[in-house]
């Protein structure tokens, strides 16, 4: 009974949305077993959210499962690009990672780095929160006392600056 004390409402969140997350997942995911695990995780999280806070939980309970796969297609992406290279393989034959295109690739992050510093410190804080540390941008909201609309203003301004910054160097 201690976890109910601690997270008011997450036995009923669970038995309500349980059975939708489940098929939530199921269609958008490769094998149905990752469900499972992905509807824990959904659950994980709400265990440490104040549930009773929350105005909207239904709306709240499928952003956070949006974001848990939008966490896994990440992961898998990372995955897919950390792998090891088959034996002979030469990255720089490959995939053109020769020193001058390493150096302009260093040069784009500098003017992004620049680019992201022209920015209001507000502007700079959600996009970093949200393209840095994976944070939703809801939580992003909540955490700033920002509506959701104007966080995807600053997440939009920032977006325009960088793409029209990194092209203007082009």
């Amino acid at each position: 009974m201690p976890d109910a004390a601690r997270h008011p409402g997450l036995d009923e969140v669970v038995a309500q949305y349980r059975v939708p997350l489940l098929r939530f997942f199921q269609r958008r995911v490769e094998h149905f077993e990752d469900a499972d695990d992905l509807v824990q995780d959904v659950f994980s999280r709400l265990a440490a959210q104040d549930l009773a806070a929350i105005a909207n939980v239904q709306g709240y309970v499928f952003q956070v499962a949006a974001n848990v796969l939008r966490d896994k297609a990440r992961r898998a992406n990372v995955r897919s690009i950390m792998s090891p290279a088959p034996e002979g393989f030469d990255i720089e034959d490959e995939a053109g990672f020769s020193p001058e295109r390493i150096l302009q690739s260093r040069e784009a992050l500098q003017i992004m780095i620049a680019a992201l510093y022209e920015l209001p410190e507000i502007v700079r804080v959600v996009f970093s929160q949200y393209h840095f540390d994976g944070v939703a941008q809801v939580e992003i909201a909540r955490r700033t006392g920002l509506s959701l609309s104007t966080v995807e203003k600053h997440m939009a301004r920032a977006n325009g600056h960088l793409l029209h910054r990194l092209r203007k160097a082009r």
